[in-house]
């Protein structure tokens, strides 16, 4: 995991790997430090190559903490590993859920305004 800051934009997490039952806990320890950033979140899973139910556990909990809290955050998934759970469980359309980094900054930064 990588974790992106520059000034006046949202915090980037970028992942790498499998996010499953041994890498979750650390992604959620991320996104738990980070989700409360005044700039916002995006939450890049480009590079993820295998999504277990951990994972998506982590992105639900993740949504219903930004909701409650009214936090701003994003999800990149384009690619098949990410795309098809999400698909399955019919997450796609209850997260934030972008396919560019580009395009959930915008989204970000615009939510914030």
């Amino acid at each position: 995991m990588d974790v992106e800051r520059r000034p006046g934009q949202p915090v980037v997490v970028h992942v790498v790997g499998p996010v499953d039952l041994l890498t979750a806990p650390a992604l959620r320890l991320c996104l738990e430090d980070n989700l409360d950033d005044d700039r916002g979140l995006v939450l890049d899973l480009g590079r993820v190559d295998f999504l277990a139910a951990s994972g998506l556990t982590v992105l639900t909990d993740t949504e219903t903490r930004a909701r409650r809290e009214h936090l701003v955050w994003a999800l990149v998934a384009n690619t098949r590993p990410v795309i098809r759970p999400l698909d399955l469980l019919g997450l796609r359309q209850r997260l934030p859920t972008y396919h560019s980094v580009p395009g959930a900054l915008r989204a970000v930064a615009g939510a914030r305004v």
